[in-house]
């Protein structure tokens, strides 16, 4: 897949074309970054009679709803609406019900914590004019790799999975969404699904449009520095992508699945089975050693000289890492959510702020 990111496009882009965009914010206790957000998409590149923002709180028990009423009182010329829904109903729910009133041609989804160069959507929306597609998303770019081993290994693991990503879309389309940063026709989403952003990609490909990582198309966010937080996350969105592989699956056996089997295939294998072959080799593994432990011990020196090469020790500790996560999060799969092993984590949006976003002159 690696090979296939090489590859040139085959599409239709129209570099002229500048539909009408609508940008949704989703906030539930945002009270500490949401100004940020809006500073930073008030400075997005783009004709201004073309582009709204729309701030969806989702019942906020903070002070989120009064600091962007604040931020609209005083910026008057930014056309920014709001839906304030009292009852908490989670993401999905308050955005579809904020879609039914917006008429833009497209529909952008970004997070409260995920932050844009000024020029994304000048160099993503092109890539719309094509009628075979019909969403587009970007790279998750991190804010704070160098502030430890832990960041460090998740920018490594991100340009990795990144350029499998653009092979997938460049063969056809990429099931893998990220609500920092995804484009959709406003044409083809009849609505947000409850599996996230890539369970959306899914519904539209489905309706035989093309779903699309564009390489130089990013967004930035913070990674959590501390490694319990960053498992938890982790754990989270492995349940989602399980769920929409499940998905995949049962479309699959029902021959109903549009999206290709030569992606679709591997991607189930790696997110649902995988993991279960892994708890399989750990216990041959034991069985060796407990019988052959001179054999085994030999074995496993023999491969120790492969970990004094950083990048990969990193990748080798990913790879193990990511099974492992996958396995844990396989209980809440099988439970529909019923047993859950993590929880929301706030560390990452406590690490932005106007100086770092501005050295990164996104602000």
């Amino acid at each position: 897949m690696n090979t296939q990111a090489a590859k040139s496009w085959n599409l239709k882009v129209d570099e002229s074309y500048v539909p009408s965009v609508a940008i949704m914010v989703p906030a539930h206790n945002e009270a500490t970054i949401i100004k940020l957000k809006l500073k930073n998409l008030s400075q997005i590149s783009y004709q201004p009679t073309k582009m709204e923002i729309i701030v969806v709180n989702d019942a906020s028990t903070d002070d989120t709803l009064n600091v962007v009423n604040q931020y609209v009182a005083e910026n008057k010329s930014s056309k920014i609406r709001v839906f304030d829904f009292k009852e908490h109903l989670g993401k999905t729910a308050c955005l579809n019900l904020a879609l039914k009133s917006v008429k833009a041609d497209v529909v952008v989804i970004s997070d409260a914590d995920c932050f844009w160069p000024a020029d994304v959507l000048l160099k993503s929306l092109p890539y719309l004019s094509d009628p075979d597609v019909g969403a587009v998303s970007g790279r998750e770019l991190l804010l704070n790799s160098k502030e430890s081993w832990v960041t460090a290994s998740e920018e490594l693991y991100n340009k990795t999975v990144q350029a499998l990503r653009i092979g997938e879309s460049k063969l056809h389309s990429t099931l893998v969404f990220q609500g920092g940063f995804a484009a959709y026709k406003r044409s083809v989403l009849s609505e947000f699904n409850q599996v996230d952003d890539s369970g959306t990609a899914l519904d539209i490909i489905q309706k035989n449009k093309r779903t699309l990582l564009i390489p130089e198309i990013g967004f930035y966010t913070a990674s959590p520095a501390i490694w319990r937080n960053k498992i938890s996350i982790k754990i989270r969105r492995a349940n989602q992508l399980q769920q929409l592989w499940v998905v995949c699956l049962k479309l699959l056996i029902t021959r109903k699945l549009v999206f290709p089997k030569k992606i679709a295939i591997p991607e189930i294998i790696l997110h649902i089975f995988n993991p279960l072959l892994l708890v399989a080799v750990a216990v041959v593994s034991v069985a060796l050693f407990m019988q052959y432990p001179l054999i085994f011990s030999l074995l496993l020196l023999s491969v120790c000289p492969v970990f004094f090469i950083k990048r990969l020790r990193t990748t080798i500790f990913e790879m193990v890492q990511n099974n492992f996560i996958l396995l844990v999060a396989l209980p809440s799969l099988i439970t529909k959510g019923r047993f859950k092993l993590w929880k929301p984590v706030l560390e990452s949006r406590n690490l932005l702020n106007e100086d770092v976003l501005k050295s990164y002159h996104l602000l």
